[in-house]
């Protein structure tokens, strides 16, 4: 039963998947994210865990995970994340969300043309951050480090507003001896999919300049 669940999940990503490719051709590489500076994804997915244990072995848990990322023209940004662990520890997650492709690709003009391709390949990047965990009186602060992309399921408009399907691994550590880490420390990974509803604005600061001088 869980065989045949899977492979019909798998069937329907697949299938979605090549709907958004095949809406994805004929594009400029940029998708209004130059007018539309500031790109807004909200993400809800699930993942598995892997802590290292007391007993030098290797813990596999099941993880619930939600995050919003704000990037300004698509390449730097915050995240701010929340990962619930049933059977483990449960955490925040601040930080800064980098994707160095798209404007390099764009002004050297390395794009393909097709929105699915462009959008997966600028949507490759890395999370620098710090993990709140766990969230009781042992709580402290870790490193994070992530990375992941996205994958393209279905477009709305011309832009870069789609749903997607984030694939994302993340390590977060800190020491025993740590000032501000946990008591006993942290070291684990999550590998992790999750569903991103991804929509874009314009704050104006692309085309901000000061004032002119104009006669009377």
């Amino acid at each position: 039963m869980r065989r045949a669940a899977l492979a019909l999940l798998v069937g329907v990503l697949c299938s979605t998947a090549s709907l958004a490719a095949a809406q994805g051709h004929a594009g400029d590489g940029a998708y209004g994210r130059l007018d539309g500076d500031l790109v807004l994804d909200f993400a809800a997915g699930g993942g598995t865990g892997f802590t290292d244990d007391a007993a030098g072995g290797v813990r596999v848990e099941g993880a619930v995970t939600a995050d919003v990322r704000a990037r300004y023209l698509d390449s730097a940004g915050i995240h701010a994340g929340f990962e619930w662990r049933p059977e483990g520890a449960s955490r925040v997650l601040l930080g800064v969300d980098l994707r160095p492709l798209f404007l390099p690709r764009f002004f050297l003009g390395l794009v393909t043309g097709d929105r699915f391709w462009d959008l997966l390949i600028d949507s490759i990047g890395l999370d620098l951050g710090v993990a709140i965990a766990p969230l009781d009186e042992t709580v402290g602060v870790a490193l994070e480090v992530g990375f992941g992309l996205d994958v393209p399921l279905v477009f709305f408009g011309d832009g870069v507003e789609m749903l997607a399907l984030r694939l994302h691994g993340r390590h977060v550590a800190a020491l025993a001896t740590d000032r501000f880490g946990p008591d006993g420390g942290i070291h684990d990974w999550l590998a992790g999919a999750a569903l991103v509803l991804r929509a874009h604005t314009r704050l104006g600061a692309a085309g901000w300049e000061r004032r002119r001088y104009q006669l009377p």
